[in-house]
């Protein structure tokens, strides 16, 4: 597998420390989220999950979600989150209420995992800077709910996880 281009880096970006990119996708298979965790130019995961059947808001938010509880297992602390979701990204940074009460309890766990951040920048950036989560997350249209793939790259070295769901 080629290593992927890493987006292109908004001003934003503070070298130093880690960051991540975003992003849900809905189509007629289902929803999908993919993520992509720099912890250091040589050491990132790219992760792309199947959610299952929801709406693009569902699908950006969750995606939030598993990304800042992956980062947090991966003993990331600090943290600079990119998203192309404008509405979800105001959310986390509270400069707009969510009134959708399907998705509150799934912010509400947000803000939970946000807590336990040192440090934790959330920003927008154009579809045109998340492309390798854009990919991601509709290539993960196509799991079934709860199928996770995680690639790491490490050096020169390179991991491949796969998690599928027991169906009955």
């Amino acid at each position: 597998m080629s290593r992927p281009r890493k987006p292109l880096a908004p001003e934003l970006i503070d070298h130093s420390i880690p960051c991540a990119y975003f992003d849900g996708a809905t189509q007629q298979h289902g929803c999908g989220g993919g993520f992509l965790l720099y912890l250091s130019e040589h050491h990132y995961y790219r992760v792309k999950l199947g959610l299952g059947e929801g709406k693009n808001n569902f699908a950006e938010l969750i995606t939030l979600r598993h990304l800042l509880r992956f980062s947090l297992t991966h003993d990331c602390r600090n943290i600079q989150v990119f998203g192309d979701s404008k509405i979800i990204i105001n959310w986390f940074n509270n400069i707009t209420i969510c009134h959708a009460h399907t998705l509150r309890n799934i912010l509400d766990e947000v803000n939970i995992f946000k807590s336990q951040f040192n440090s934790i920048t959330c920003h927008h950036i154009y579809r045109e800077h998340n492309y390798g989560a854009d990919s991601l997350s509709k290539e993960a249209t196509l799991f079934s709910r709860g199928q996770w793939m995680i690639h790491e790259q490490r050096g020169t070295a390179q991991y491949q996880y796969y998690h599928r769901p027991y169906i009955d």
